[in-house]
């Protein structure tokens, strides 16, 4: 059944009569054709552009193209959407991956905005107000969610040396294992010669760890090959970490009046002179909802630096949803942009099962990292410390994991 907000009949907004799903179609249209983000600006949106859906785009051609390496799936083609619990879905078919969730409104609520419609004390703006809210945070959630997985692959590959991993007992219920490997080179993966935390910092040795000294000589080295930093992402504690430590204080204040604090435009300053780009700090957190409860995930490895050029890195991937394929009569349909689709409909007694009215965000869609050659991942943090000979402050991972190697024999 077509859902219940095309019932709401003899509403007006703005001296015209008002079709909620109607004019929510309309907006979806005019805010795609304008590059207009509806309810709230990503990663996604600042880092990549959207190329056009297209028919068939299979994993072959994207290898090809962009080197990219991949592995199982988020959803099967042939498994529904989840409706937010831990089933099993079919193994990938080597195209790009579907991406979609589902949310209920069961008839209690229904009740509530029945009430608010009948009710002869409220204006029709109230009303619609009212009405309009609820349906907006319906289609907000479906949608957004389906660029939350955009954003979480390109955040976690990003501090994770180039890999994304979803597993549906930490970050992809209702889904199957899945990996998408950007194929990082190696020359780009990095790892701090001394780990970094306070009991590497002495300001009376000259030979003890200087995180911006650290940073300018990768940057340097990034110049030497060619690549120009843009931009530094990195998580909120170690930003803090990093901007009041004993060696900041020092190098923004001299010996006599470290123990002050460093405030943002010193620091800021301080970047500039070390010819170190601006510092962006991820504050990324997502929700999933395993077993009914909610659950954070953060994509962000806060053990990771990442050093990415200035704009763009990426392009999104999407491909024609089977729904605009194949839509059914009795769904309304609506195209969000760039690939996603929000369906509403109805269930009750004719279907067999319990009324309610189900909101679906669904889409296919992958982010490609164009440019993941000029991407450094720089782990500082979450490894055990080894002796190791880094005149520059670090070492590649190969390079790390040699000097590991040898020191266990």
């Amino acid at each position: 059944m077509r859902s219940i907000f095309s019932t709401f009949k003899g509403l007006h907004k703005n001296g015209a009569p008002l079709d909620l799903l109607a004019t929510w179609r309309k907006t979806f249209d005019t805010a795609s054709e304008r590059e207009v983000n509806l309810f709230q600006k990503m990663y996604c949106d600042e880092w990549c552009t959207y190329n056009t859906p297209q028919m068939s785009l299979t994993a072959e051609a994207i290898v090809g193209k962009y080197n990219v390496r991949f592995m199982a799936t988020l959803i099967g083609d042939e498994s529904p959407t989840p409706l937010r619990r831990s089933d099993g879905f079919d193994v990938w078919t080597k195209e790009i991956p579907r991406v979609g969730h589902k949310f209920p409104m069961m008839a209690r609520d229904y009740r509530k905005l029945m009430e608010v419609y009948e009710n002869p004390r409220l204006t029709e703006e109230q009303k619609v107000k009212q009405i309009e809210k609820t349906l907006k945070a319906d289609m907000q959630d479906a949608y957004l969610g389906c660029k939350d997985v955009m954003d979480f692959i390109l955040l976690m590959a990003m501090s994770n040396n180039g890999v994304a991993q979803f597993k549906p007992a930490i970050n992809n219920p209702g889904g199957r294992e899945y990996e998408v490997d950007y194929q990082m080179p190696e020359a780009n993966k990095l790892v701090a010669a001394k780990v970094w935390e306070n009991k590497n910092i002495n300001v009376d040795d000259e030979n003890a760890l200087n995180p911006i000294l650290v940073l300018s000589l990768i940057c340097s080295d990034l110049r030497a090959r060619g690549i120009e930093p843009g931009e530094i992402l990195m998580d909120q504690k170690l930003y803090m970490w990093l901007r009041t430590n004993a060696q900041t204080r020092l190098l923004v204040h001299g010996k006599d009046k470290n123990a002050k604090t460093v405030t943002k435009s010193q620091f800021e300053d301080l970047l500039s002179e070390h010819e170190i780009p601006a510092i962006t700090v991820i504050r990324r957190r997502m929700a999933t909802n395993p077993d009914g409860k909610r659950a954070i995930v953060e994509p962000w490895n806060g053990n990771y630096i990442a050093i990415k050029p200035a704009g763009k890195i990426a392009e999104i991937q999407p491909a024609i949803e089977d729904s605009e394929l194949m839509e059914e009569e009795n769904v309304d349909y609506m195209n969000a942009g760039n690939g996603i689709r929000i369906a509403k409909w109805r269930t009750g007694e004719s279907t067999g099962q319990v009324a309610a009215e189900y909101t679906q965000g669904s889409g296919r869609l992958l982010p490609l990292i164009t440019e993941i050659g000029a991407i450094v991942c720089f782990q500082v943090r979450g490894f055990e410390e080894k002796e190791v000979t880094a005149d520059n402050g670090y070492l590649t991972k190969a390079e790390f994991e040699a000097n590991e190697a040898l020191a266990t024999v």
